[in-house]
């Protein structure tokens, strides 16, 4: 099954995302199924449910060169933030052909649950760090590029190039 992307300016990626109820029933458990299988078939490194069309708080990643290491994160939220951030365009899935320019902070520690209903916290750097804001922003109805400067990176080739040439990850055929 192949689900589609919702995409800008579709107001619904403009809504809050709610919390997620444990334990997960089914159709939440397909969902991350399907959100990391979309993920990957986009050459994504993260996706949040409300591009898939569900207010669920609730996303996806794989920042690996081998996008064989999806990390799922429920009801997350940031306990910490470092005070050096780095400004950089970033792209996204549901807005093909467009970058915005972003700052964010370069490490950032977060609570979230896994699919069992195990809480964690954890501490992000980099890349890592810079796609969970991303996908976070996502759950509050926001946008990379709502944040000012934004260009028109003339397609989606170029738009899929700028999600991913930060992580090096390269395209594999299985």
């Amino acid at each position: 099954m192949n689900i589609e992307l919702v995409k800008y300016p579709d107001t619904f990626l403009r809504t809050k995302s709610e919390e997620v109820k444990f334990p997960l029933d089914d159709k939440t458990k397909r969902l991350i199924k399907w959100m990391i299988k979309s993920m990957y078939s986009n050459y994504g490194i993260g996706l949040a449910a409300v591009q898939v069309g569900y207010h669920s708080r609730i996303f996806v990643m794989d920042c690996t060169r081998a996008g064989k290491s999806p990390q799922t994160f429920i009801n997350p939220t940031v306990t910490k933030k470092s005070e050096e951030t780095l400004t950089d365009f970033e792209g996204c899935l549901s807005a093909p052909g467009k970058r915005g320019e972003v700052k964010r902070h370069l490490r950032i520690t977060l609570n979230y649950k896994d699919e069992e209903g195990e809480e964690h916290t954890k501490t992000f750097y980099n890349m890592e760090a810079r796609c969970i804001q991303h996908e976070l922003d996502h759950l509050e109805g926001k946008l990379c590029i709502d944040y000012g400067k934004t260009t028109d990176s003339g397609g989606e080739e170029d738009l899929l190039k700028a999600m991913v040439e930060s992580s090096s990850r390269t395209k594999s055929d299985d």
